[in-house]
C-alpha cells in the first residue's frame, strides 16, 4: 500500500474487511453531497464473479461505513436462470440475493477503491 491510499476497518457479517482508497477517490468523496455506495457484489451463475458497483443510495440496504462520505455493503446473489437469450437481452442473468449459514460465512478481506478518468474503480479480494 502507498502512502497516497486511505484506508478504513469495517465489519461485515462479524468479520473485519480492511477498505483502501487512493487520494484521487478522496478528492471525489469530499465532492460528494452525501456518501458513495459500494456494492460488492458476489455472483454465483455458471462461473462465480466479483462485481463492485456504486450507487447514490443504499436503498433498504444494510450499509457500513468506512467515513462519513463512503458506506459498503456485501451482497451475495444468483441467478434464476442460465438462457443465453435472456443473459444477451439484459446483459446478464436475472439474479436473486442468497440467504444461508455457508454464504454468510463469505466475506469480502480487502477492498480496494480509485476514482480515476471520470469514473469509480473497485475491487476486492475474498
Amino acid at each position: 500500500m502507498t502512502q497516497d491510499q486511505r484506508t478504513a476497518k469495517v465489519v461485515i457479517n462479524g468479520r473485519d474487511v480492511s477498505v483502501e482508497w487512493t487520494d484521487a477517490a478522496a478528492r471525489e468523496l469530499a465532492r460528494r453531497p452525501r456518501p458513495l455506495v459500494v456494492e460488492l457484489e458476489l455472483y454465483f451463475s455458471c462461473l462465480v464473479k466479483k462485481f463492485v458497483h456504486f450507487h447514490d443510495q443504499a436503498g433498504e440496504r444494510k450499509t457500513v461505513a468506512a467515513n462519513d462520505k463512503l458506506r459498503l455493503y456485501f451482497r451475495p446473489v444468483t441467478s434464476t436462470a442460465c438462457s443465453f437469450e435472456v443473459a444477451e437481452r439484459l446483459g446478464r442473468q436475472p439474479e436473486t440475493d442468497l440467504h444461508s449459514a455457508a454464504v454468510g460465512r463469505i466475506v469480502p478481506k480487502k477492498v480496494s477503491l480509485d476514482f480515476a478518468r471520470g469514473a469509480w474503480q473497485g475491487h476486492y479480494s475474498l
